[in-house]
């Protein structure tokens, strides 16, 4: 089996398993926007999908070669970000969280630049937070 197949594979069965995750999601009956569950399910179906292609097509490269871009520092570092983030995320006032998230992302992908490290964090963490708390009436975690 090519590494790519497995890979695609994987990618898939992560789709599934968070379509599982997200068909608990609750959701109100009279509720005229989109519900929490739609966005879950949807990159859930984008996951799955993307999975499968990538299984029914695979390339001619082996294991090491498909998972070595994976294993590097950058990557590692985001995804240690990410998990850092996704585990503070209830406890730590949105915004915040955010934006720090974003910098240490935007840093560990290899961006330098002030503005892109402070600015645009910043203002996408509270632009989301505006979006969810006053267009989805959704309150995310926030201090006080």
């Amino acid at each position: 089996m090519r590494a790519d197949r497995v890979i695609g594979l994987a990618v898939a069965a992560s789709g599934v398993a968070l379509g599982w995750a997200a068909s608990g999601v609750e959701t109100l009956a009279q509720q005229t926007t989109l519900s929490a569950r739609f966005f879950p399910m949807l990159l859930a179906a984008v996951l799955l999908l993307s999975g499968l292609g990538i299984a029914a097509r695979p390339g001619e490269r082996g294991l090491i070669e498909v998972l070595a871009p994976i294993c590097s520092v950058r990557v590692l570092t985001f995804g240690g970000a990410f998990l850092l983030y996704a585990l503070s995320f209830r406890y730590v006032d949105f915004r915040l969280g955010t934006a720090l998230f974003m910098g240490a992302a935007l840093w560990s992908l290899g961006s330098r630049r002030p503005v892109e490290l402070i600015g645009l964090p910043i203002a996408i963490a509270l632009g989301v937070w505006a979006v969810f708390r006053h267009g989805f009436t959704v309150l995310l975690p926030v201090w006080g």
